[in-house]
């Protein structure tokens, strides 16, 4: 029996920022330019100032906007971007921002003891227990993204147990999970992108129509906490959309 395809609701906070972003890649708001006030997007946007206020913060996580106190908030002039390589930006978000509908779905997950190549990179003893979860983003029922997650069982057994942590979706938001859920919240991602095939990779059967000879991003990650300390491997397989990349350069 297959496993539902989950659909998470966004939150209020989460539809005004992709607005924002989109409005910020579109040039609406260009670079270096006075931010509008928060009492003039929650009017605008018929929402609360607590919403947009969460909405900016997430804004500037992201370096898309600087805060100046007592002058007021600017879009940032480093960039105007869709999807940076140097920031990460979540499937959901991106997949979002193009006008599709995002949807997740955990093909599946149970608990491994780690082999010496991701034990390596997760600095820990080959053999030492860790979650290995498979899943999938879709951008209008078509899959465009294959991911196999290893989360030591260190990092979350304080809170969860091993069977909770298992159950579809439950990791997701992934950021979030590490951040809520866990208490470690994830600084930076050390990242390997290389392109490569589709007939180089073993895909799920959910890709069985996809030409052998289709070009992929294969993204590995490996994310690390606040205190150096590496919380999860990540093996990314991104086609199509997902493998696609937009930045401006600066000419200096």
């Amino acid at each position: 029996m297959p496993l539902p395809t989950l659909v998470r609701q966004p939150s209020m906070a989460e539809q005004v920022l992709r607005i924002l972003i989109q409005r910020i890649n579109q040039g609406d708001y260009p670079p270096g330019s006075q931010f509008p006030t928060e009492n003039e997007l929650a009017e605008e946007m018929g929402v609360s100032r607590a919403t947009i206020r969460h909405a900016c913060s997430l804004l500037e996580e992201r370096g898309l906007l600087q805060r100046r106190q007592g002058v007021g908030s600017f879009v940032s002039r480093a960039l105007s971007i869709a999807n940076p390589l140097f920031q990460y930006t979540n499937f959901e978000e991106r997949i979002a921002s193009r006008g599709l509908l995002p949807a997740f779905q955990q093909l599946e997950a149970h608990q491994v003891d780690t082999s010496p190549e991701i034990a390596a990179r997760l600095d820990l003893q080959p053999g030492a227990p860790a979650l290995q979860i498979h899943k999938i983003w879709t951008a209008d029922g078509q899959p465009i993204v294959y991911i196999i997650n290893h989360i030591p069982t260190w990092a979350f057994e304080a809170c969860y147990t091993p069977e909770e942590v298992l159950q579809p979706g439950f990791t997701e938001p992934f950021f979030q999970f590490f951040r809520t859920r866990c208490g470690r919240s994830v600084s930076h991602l050390a990242s390997v992108i290389s392109p490569t095939l589709a007939q180089n990779c073993a895909l799920p059967p959910c890709f069985a129509g996809l030409d052998p000879l289709t070009p992929l991003l294969l993204v590995e990650d490996v994310g690390f906490s606040d205190d150096g300390r590496p919380v999860f491997h990540s093996l990314e397989h991104l086609v199509g959309i997902a493998s696609r990349f937009e930045t401006m350069r600066r000419v200096l």
